[in-house]
């Protein structure tokens, strides 16, 4: 299979069932809004996710990506096994540990995320929660190392389509925010059942192995940071909003980021076919400028879907929401691009987990993430919500620049400087529309047009080779 092919096919197999988990709760966004009216509760549910996003990757301990960097290591089957059964054991006890500290402190942790003691039992679910979501990462890992894209799509949309309806039904039967919550745990539950029966063989025929483990621990734990990091990027705008302003503002606020977030059916496409194509071609001799043309394309996608829907939030808003609510399109277009900044920022990064050096990536993540905190401390209090949302992207963009600057320092990324162009067109365009065109939205979707027109032009070359390979393929399926 070439690797065009393999890329593709991971895209639309992995990245539909991810682009399916999200659209699912998108589209009954609205219903479950007009369901729970008071944004507060909202916001509280909001918390709960942030909650069991933190204690997640803690418990994994960035052994996620470590297995599917050391099972494609060799292809012994034994060895292979050996991966994931260790891998699956350390995770069991982490999970129990961080799990047990939320249960057992759940008061001080309800004073940490909500501002008051009095959202224990909140606590104590996500603790449930974290448990729940640590064990399913290994134990459904080797369904996509063996690249079964079909079980993951049709497992993925059941969970999906469940989990919902079961939090209309719960929500619809006053249970307010917890349906949400409970639907979320049963659904997790169910999948883990699932994925054992399908997998258990990877667990019982293997052992641990303290040798692996030190290799798992030796990529893992330098990862674990990158992934407490995206929490402080997903998350600690929900936090300081709720200490500041009040889970009202959060529900506010919430509502703008899934909205914003649609960009993560993009960034959920792509994440979910990278992982297996990323380690599979580590060691093409062309991999660096594969993954450098990989990181332009991507960087077009980016900047042409943001342009494309930065005039369209507060049409949408006023469309799909009822009260509140539609002031969240305020902080959607920031909140829109930061997805996609993040899936530029793996594809580089990922360079370094290749060669075993994962801190790089932890270190320049690490330098936005504190950029984003200072800037959430500083403009919540002058500009509310919206300052949370510029904050998370000036932030991610910075992770971005450096983390390029450094790969390309070592020979592990080729820039162009077309790319570089688009990138400051979009800035461009950004400040333009915030602050001479007022966001009003004849003129913000001709500048649109204008911009997108001239981005084609720039890439005309590359579209006319695209075009000629596409009709050169057809022809050749026809001759057959």
């Amino acid at each position: 299979m070439s690797r065009r092919k393999l890329f593709i096919e991971n895209i639309f197999a992995y990245g539909f069932i991810n682009v399916l988990s999200k659209i699912v709760p998108f589209l009954l966004l609205p219903v479950i809004t007009r369901m729970l009216p008071n944004a507060a509760d909202f916001g509280v549910y909001s918390m709960y996710t942030t909650i069991v996003g933190f204690g997640t990757p803690l418990a994994v301990l960035g052994l996620s990506d470590a297995m599917f960097r050391e099972y494609f290591e060799k292809d012994d089957l034994q060895y292979k096994y050996n991966v994931t059964t260790t891998t699956q054991r350390i995770i069991m006890m982490s999970s129990l540990l961080i799990a047990s500290l939320l249960v057992l402190f759940n008061s001080s942790f309800s004073t940490l995320f909500f501002g008051n003691s009095s959202y224990g039992n909140i606590v104590i679910l996500a603790g449930i929660g974290v448990l729940l979501g640590a064990f399913i990462s290994p134990i459904q890992a080797p369904t996509r190392m063996q690249n079964q894209r079909r079980v993951f799509v049709v497992s993925g949309l059941i969970s999906s389509i469940v989990t919902y309806i079961l939090a209309l039904a719960l929500i619809y039967y006053g249970f307010s925010y917890f349906g949400l919550i409970y639907s979320s745990i049963i659904a997790t539950f169910v999948l883990l059942i699932f994925f054992w029966i399908r997998n258990k063989t990877f667990f019982i025929k293997g052992s641990f192995d303290w040798s692996i483990a030190k290799e798992l621990f030796k990529i893992g734990l330098p990862l674990l940071p990158t992934f407490l990091i995206y929490w402080i990027y997903n998350s600690m705008d929900k936090i300081m909003i709720t200490n500041m302003l009040g889970t009202f503002e959060l529900g506010i606020y919430s509502i703008g980021s899934k909205m914003g977030q649609i960009s993560q059916l993009i960034y959920a496409g792509f994440a979910g076919g990278y992982s297996y194509f990323k380690y599979s071609t580590m060691k093409d001799i062309d991999q660096v400028a594969m993954n450098s043309k990989l990181f332009e394309y991507l960087g077009l996608v980016t900047a042409v879907a943001f342009i494309v829907t930065y005039p369209l939030f507060p049409i949408i808003f006023e469309l799909l929401f009822d009260g509140v609510y539609v002031q969240g399109y305020i902080v959607a277009p920031y909140l829109f691009l930061s997805p996609l900044l993040l899936m530029l920022f793996q594809v580089v990064g990922s360079q370094f987990i290749v060669i075993k050096k994962s801190y790089f990536t932890s270190l320049t993540l690490a330098i936005g993430a504190v950029v984003n905190v200072i800037l959430n401390y500083i403009l919540i209090r002058r500009i509310g919500i919206e300052g949370a949302a510029v904050a998370t992207l000036v932030g991610y963009v910075i992770s971005v620049l450096l983390v390029s600057v450094l790969a390309k320092h070592r020979s592990l990324l080729f820039i162009r400087r077309k790319i570089i162009f688009v990138y400051l067109l979009v800035i461009g365009y950004l400040l333009l529309n915030k602050y001479y065109l007022d966001n009003m939205f004849l003129f913000s979707l001709i500048t649109s047009i204008l911009v997108i027109i001239f981005i084609i032009v720039l890439y005309l070359k590359e579209i006319k080779i695209l075009i000629l390979h596409l009709k050169n393929k057809e022809k050749f399926k026809e001759g057959k």
